[in-house]
């Protein structure tokens, strides 16, 4: 089958959504399956088989290293259609996805839509005018799902969401797929060494975007308590525009010493970070999966995290981690009775490498491609 891409975001911008766009085709490829791909160019990227970089300029957002693609669409659907492609399926709603369902819709190719990310609520990157876009940014994006053959989501929470707004196409729930046998084969000694933290130490991890979205604030709150009753560390990996405010937030705190802002790591590197971590906190309201959850379960880190949206579907409650109300305290509370039991954290370390099995890349391929078939039928 080939099966041409379009995503408003690629390598080398990396966040949940291109890790997930990658693993798919990588996995998809590896099945004997042509999956050309349409993304923005980014200074310095370098060239790559079956990636077509589209002209681009960058967004005038606060989200540093996002890039706008400006596709001609006349010279891109003659690019397409040379391809002959069996299915397209855009991976967003703005420039690129729109590109993608049109050139579909005048060839008569069948179009699927991944709905990745809760659009309302970045409408803070915008500046001067982000909130007031809030609700054409969502209505845009339910435009597309309206309009297209199937739509992906990567948790039933979000097909549920969907459909409660009106969108009434063929809705196929699959969560990313990752690569679990990778991510159970990390360095355990790496993180401690490359940060300088004491052997021994017990390392409670997250990793997210430093952004209001991500609601780090509330992780960090949640630390300050379960620092005073344990001598446990925070790391962060990731980045964003609030990490100076979230240092300041930490020293206010008194836990600048125990929080280790890491900064990103490429993804070849992320197995052996979270392999010298303990368990996993994470306290973001805006996920419609929870990837990088299903990543470190993968790696036997059980999770604490805010039960909001997709995140329910990744943490099976009291088994392989705990899902909690939005508050520093339910979270601390859970962090600490994990780090304080070394039996139940074994037991659900052991718990979450198992119920990974359910997300790795070639269970989710398998489901990508009968959606595929059931459109091209």
């Amino acid at each position: 089958m080939r099966i041409a891409m379009f995503s408003d975001s690629y390598y080398p911008y990396v966040s949940g959504v291109t890790r997930s766009i990658a693993a798919a085709r990588e996995t998809l490829a590896a099945m004997g399956h042509e999956v050309p791909i349409f993304c923005p160019a980014y200074p310095g990227a370098k060239s790559e088989e079956g990636v077509y970089r589209i002209p681009s300029l960058k967004a005038p957002t606060t989200n540093a290293g996002y890039y706008v693609a400006l596709p001609f669409l006349f010279r891109l659907g003659k690019r397409v259609t040379a391809l002959k492609p069996d299915v397209i399926h855009i991976h967003s709603p703005f420039n690129l996805g729109k590109a993608g369902y049109a050139i579909g819709r005048r060839f008569g190719i069948p179009v699927v839509f991944t709905y990745h990310t809760m659009y309302n609520l970045y409408s803070h990157y915008v500046p001067i005018f982000g909130r007031s876009v809030s609700n054409v940014v969502e209505g845009m994006a339910f435009k597309v799902a309206r309009s297209v053959d199937a739509v992906v989501t990567p948790s039933s929470v979000i097909a549920e969401y969907l459909m409660s707004h009106g969108v009434a196409s063929p809705m196929v729930p699959i969560p990313n797929g990752i690569n679990v046998e990778e991510l159970q084969s990390g360095d355990p000694t790496f993180l401690g060494s490359k940060l300088g933290i004491p052997a021994g130490t017990a390392v409670v991890l997250t990793c997210s975007r430093l952004g209001v979205e991500k609601n780090v604030g509330t992780l960090l709150r949640s630390f300050a308590i379960t620092a005073q009753r344990t001598h446990a560390v925070l790391v962060l990996v990731g980045d964003g525009p609030l990490k100076a405010s979230l240092q300041a937030l930490a020293s206010a705190l008194g836990i600048s010493e125990r929080a280790y802002f890491a900064g990103g790591f490429p993804p070849a590197r992320m197995p052996d970070v979270y392999a010298g971590a303990d368990l996993f906190l994470f306290a973001s309201l805006t996920e419609t999966q929870g990837l990088v959850i299903v990543e470190a379960k993968a790696a036997g880190l059980p999770a604490v995290a805010v039960g909001a949206l997709g995140v329910k579907d990744m943490v099976r409650d009291n088994e392989d981690g705990f899902l909690c109300g939005n508050d520093p305290a339910e979270l601390a509370e859970k962090t600490v009775a994990l780090l304080e039991k070394p039996a139940l954290l074994a037991s659900m370390r052991g718990n979450a490498r198992r119920n990974a099995e359910l997300f790795s890349k070639e269970a989710s391929a398998a489901k990508l491609l009968s959606c595929y078939r059931s459109v091209i039928a």
